[in-house]
């Protein structure tokens, strides 16, 4: 005879899990101590995650527990679980900054707004967690973490990765699943399996109202995989008896799609009035009663029809409606037919909708549609747009998406998965918005449709790393401007503007068009609308196509244009901001508007933009010869895409690598690798480093010829940074006719730019080709031009080519004095292969450098930039605003900061770092 099933069956669910339960005991005792952290439990159906939690969370005494689950109702609805999660710590908002403050306002839909940046909202919900957990400790359980809306698993992923020093602690639980493993990214992770032989022998014999053999409990075991759900439902609905015939014959037994085959056989077996009811249950799935009772009353179910199922142990009716698993639910709705779950979701959709619960009554119109219906598709298409309006652009794709599938129209149907794409392409799902692509059959689309669809395709090639997309990209923008001349100027000039970025992404791997042929068509579109756009086509199309002469006066024009741009207009912008600064030499402008681009991304939760924006950087600065602060920049970029919970990696700047002493074959390997890869731009950097270690190794000849090979294929400012590099390969190495060609076109560049660098870097190059009797006027000019806070290592070299000069001609003081400038300065930026040059020729100078420790000792990048903010004058809370960390963090690592440099104090620790 079974017993009566208890759900929850809490007496054995945590046999054999003692690890497990020590895991989730240490992580809250970790949020009471302020070390917090987050941990994803996964696992199969009927292992018993949930169980293990409320075994765990429900002993946790002294804490704040926040605890929900996710509904697959909801998923379509931008933050609606983060909503319901911190809705209990509503009193603390007004502790956080306004900024995130009125970010979380607006995505949980309680006042109005811009739509948040997502990160943003993942700050304001750390510092909120923060602030609570300062008060008390705060344990969030997230259940069921599949069906969490997009927006809010990535929320709460991004806190989960920045969780440090806070009284607070995250755990979520679901299965094994690929989307939710890539959104909690970085997050720990405990694996629950079936359990040991021995405490699934326990389970059993627990559950079993009589003594069964060893043999057979063994054989069960075994066939169970010790699956704790399947175990338990052999005890409470099989005899001892049937359990022995069936481990002595072999026979299956209920696990995996064979348990939810025996629910579902359970379900079958009751009243039909019984299986409606559940139907509606299990169609409902936030488990509201109130709504399951409405809805089974307008299906004619007479009151009472729960009682079968309840007595059952497949369901518990109180507040809620409580399946006994997740797959009692599965078996219930998968068993019903396509006509009986349609029926049910429309009665679903009338009472949500006379309950006030727009999303929820559209969500079950749309599964009530049998084939396109217009009314529910606008009902979606409402639903996308407030989605967008509260930041949620992976909704409104899915929304869009599903909108269109019940789009009558054809023409509202190509609008809506168009929309659906950019919104897919706007969150970073590249994958997705392709796909949504290949449904439109672009001869059938207006042209500013088609516009909109190729400038999507193009940037799917960027997200995708898509090698040969990637160099049709600039043909594909092309075509978009095309569609929108002369009907919508201001998306021609967009896409002709990114273009000029891809055609300097992928240079000569470009597919479908030159340089030429693109200065041409953007000084056609610079005409269609005055605009900011306009100034920047005039300037770069003149770059392309002009002589320098003429160019520079309208690369002045787009630099000062992008000086002015407000915050919100500078961010649109920032990824064109290198190209009329470094076309005018000027890095000092360029690294300003990018550390600006920085500043307002960080802000406003613009991490894409960050992201992008801290990888130039590196770039400019390398081009400056200051690979440690390109090295910083790297390094924040990568704690950004980690708190993203990005897997992949950035593009490698190779040329870092160069400077960082990696091998010249392994360098030219992935040279080479770019290339192939359409990224011809970042190929010519790492190439150029490449040259100047070898000038620094005094390998001339090699240089000379990597850089006569770049120099050939000049490209806009990129090939700006080789020319002073040439002369100096070319002079050492015996080409000095080449040199002096190449030297007066970097003085003409430096007499037209009008900048200190080209100035400073026009006279190392003249004092290379010099006679004695003019070259030390070049290099005291050159070292004047350059001897500023951005220009350490440009002033470096010429230091240290005066120096080698000086001693040529035996003035040993004088030389050892440039050279050991030098040697200090090259140590400074992280010239390794320079300061070990500098240092030969002190030697050989007869003085020795001193070899003490110069600057910010043993700290992480963490560490260094914290320490960089807070000798600025930053607070915690300003810090912990820019670097995506709770202000508690902020005080962690300053303290070990301080440590580490041996400061009690922020006036002490600016005095020690002046140069941050």
């Amino acid at each position: 005879m079974a017993r009566a099933p208890q759900i929850g069956a809490a007496s054995s669910a945590v046999h054999g899990r003692s690890s497990e339960l020590a895991a989730i005991h240490a992580l809250i005792a970790g949020a009471r101590n302020g070390t917090s952290g987050a941990l994803l439990i996964e696992g199969d159906p009927g292992v018993g995650k949930t169980t293990l939690l409320d075994t765990a969370v429900g002993g946790a005494g002294g804490v704040r527990v926040l605890r929900i689950s996710g509904f697959e109702v909801e998923a379509g609805f931008p933050y609606a679980a983060l909503q319901r999660l911190l809705a209990p710590l509503a009193g603390h908002a007004a502790s956080i900054p306004d900024l995130q403050r009125a970010a979380l306002r607006v995505a949980v839909g309680l006042g109005p707004g811009d739509p948040p940046q997502r990160a943003l909202v993942g700050l304001g919900t750390l510092s909120l967690l923060s602030s609570a957990g300062d008060e008390q400790a705060t344990i969030c359980v997230v259940d069921d973490a599949n069906y969490l809306d997009s927006e809010s698993a990535e929320v709460l992923g991004f806190v989960a990765r920045r969780l440090s020093a806070e009284h607070v602690a995250l755990v979520f639980a679901g299965r094994e699943d690929g989307p939710l493993q890539r959104t909690l990214a970085g997050v720990a992770r405990l694996a629950l399996s079936g359990l040991d032989p021995a405490s699934a022998a326990a389970v059993l014999r627990d559950a079993v109202a009589a003594e069964l053999d060893p043999s057979v409990v063994a054989r069960i075991v075994e066939f169970t995989g010790g699956n704790p759900l399947a175990l338990r439902e052999l005890g409470d609905h099989w005899s001892a008896e049937e359990l022995t015939s069936v481990g002595m014959a072999h026979e299956p037994v209920p696990i995996g799609r064979t348990l939810e085959d025996h629910y579902r056989a359970r379900v079958e077996s009751l009243p039909a009035e019984s299986q409606t009811w559940l139907l509606v249950a299990a169609a409902e799935s936030t488990g509201d009663a109130s709504v399951v009772r409405l809805a089974a009353d307008g299906l004619g179910v007479t009151p009472g029809a729960s009682s079968a199922a309840e007595a059952g142990g497949l369901v518990e009716v109180r507040d809620a409606v409580r399946f006994r698993h997740p797959l009692v639910r599965s078996a219930v709705y998968a068993r019903a037919t396509d006509v009986e779950r349609r029926r049910v979701h429309g009665v679903l959709q009338a009472v949500t909708a006379a309950g006030g619960q727009r999303e929820v009554s559209a969500w079950h119109a749309a599964a009530a549609a049998n084939g396109p219906s217009e009314e529910v598709a606008g009902r979606l298409a409402g639903l996308a747009d407030l989605a967008a309006a509260r930041g949620g652009l992976s909704s409104r794709a899915q929304l869009l998406a599903r909108a269109a599938e019940l789009t009558v129209d054809a023409t509202i149907r190509h609008e809506r998965v168009i929309g659906a794409a950019e919104a897919a392409i706007g969150s970073g799902a590249g994958l997705l918005a392709q796909q949504l692509l290949a449904r439109l059959p672009a001869d059938e689309l207006d042209p500013v449709s088609r516009g909109r669809m190729f400038l999507v395709q193009a940037m799917c090639s960027l997200y995708l790393s898509d090698p040969a997309a990637l160099r049709h990209g600039v043909a594909t923008l092309l075509a978009a401007a095309d569609e929108f001349r002369g009907v919508v100027p201001a998306l021609e000039q967009r896409a002709l503007l990114l273009a000029i970025t891809f055609i300097q992404t992928t240079e000569a791997g470009t597919v479908g068009i030159d340089l030429p042929g693109l200065g041409q068509r953007m000084r056609e579109g610079a005409a269609s609308l005055e605009s900011p756009y306009a100034v920047a086509l005039r300037a770069s199309s003149s770059f392309i196509l002009d002589d320098y002469e003429v160019a520079v006066p309208l690369l002045r024009e787009a630099v000062a244009m992008l000086e002015a741009l407000d915050d919100r207009e500078l961010l649109e912008f920032s990824y064109y901001c290198v190209s009329p600064t470094v076309g005018l030499w000027d890095a000092d402008t360029a690294s300003r508007l990018l550390q600006r681009t920085v500043r307002i991304g960080r802000e406003t939760g613009a991490l894409r933009e960050v992201d992008a924006a801290l990888w130039v950087l590196s770039a400019v600065e390398l081009s400056r010869m200051h690979p440690r602060l390109a090295g910083d920049y790297l390094a924040q970029a990568e704690e950004l895409r980690r708190a993203l919970g990005y897997g992949d990696q950035q593009v490698v700047n190779a040329a870092y690598l160069a400077w960082q002493g990696v091998p010249r074959s392994a360098v030219e390997g992935l040279a080479q690798a770019m290339t192939d890869s359409g990224l011809g731009g970042v190929a010519r950097m790492a190439i150029g480093a490449l040259a100047e270690n070898e000038i620094a190794d005094g390998d001339y000849q090699a240089a000379f010829a990597r850089l006569s090979g770049l120099a050939e294929q000049p490209f806009l400012q990129a090939g700006f940074a080789h020319l002073p590099e040439l002369v100096e390969a070319a002079v050492r190495s015996g080409h000095r006719d080449r040199a002096s060609r190449v030297a007066s076109l970097v003085d003409r560049y430096a007499d037209l730019a009008g900048t200190d660098r080209a100035a400073g870097l026009a006279h190392r190059c003249a004092a290379l080709l010099a006679d004695d009797a003019s070259a030390e006027r070049h290099y005291l000019a050159s070292i004047a031009a350059l001897d500023t806070p951005g220009h350490g290592g440009d002033c470096a070299r010429t230091r240290l080519l005066y120096g080698e000069w000086l001693r040529r001609v035996r003035r040993r003081g004088e030389a050892s004095k440039q050279l050991l400038a030098a040697w200090d300065a090259f140590g400074r930026v992280g010239a390794t292969a320079f300061a070990e040059r500098a240092r030969r020729e002190l030697k050989a100078a007869g003085a020795e450098p001193d070899q003490a420790a110069r600057v910010a000792g043993d700290l992480t990048p963490q560490e260094l930039e914290v320490a960089r903010l807070a000798a600025r004058g930053a607070t915690n809370a300003e810090i912990g605003a820019a670097l995506f960390i709770s202000a508690n963090t902020v005080d962690y690592h300053l303290r070990k900061v301080f440590r580490k440099l041996d400061v009690t104090s922020r006036r002490q620790l600016s005095e020690h770092m002046p140069s941050l």
